[in-house]
């Protein structure tokens, strides 16, 4: 197991720092970890306002250097298209495709 931290950058300057970290399998499971993160971030910014592209959470490893970057793009689009996650607990998403039409009624 390797200890992975997660900085979240905000408009491209303003750094928080993780000092725990956490430990994972390894790199893919930490991006897991942060889309996850990711999400509910911007999950409170969409209830309170406020733009969505300005936060990215970085993957940093014991040594500080940044193995990967996710942004809002990653956690809300995948080829392109509307991600869909299997854990939506609410099962409110709307399942509808970049052009904003809805999938026809089953």
């Amino acid at each position: 197991m390797a200890r992975f931290f997660f900085h979240v950058r905000e408009n491209g300057d303003d750094l928080s720092r993780d000092i725990e970290g956490q430990e994972l399998a390894d790199l893919e499971a930490a991006r897991l970890e942060a889309i996850n993160a990711n999400r509910e971030l911007l999950g409170e910014r969409l209830l309170h306002g406020g733009s969505l592209d300005h936060r990215q959470i970085e993957i940093a490893n014991e040594g500080g250097d940044v193995l990967a970057t996710i942004s809002a793009d990653d956690v809300l689009f995948r080829d392109g298209q509307y991600r869909s996650y299997s854990d939506d607990v609410t099962k409110s998403a709307p399942n509808i495709n970049l052009t904003g039409s809805k999938p026809p009624a089953e």
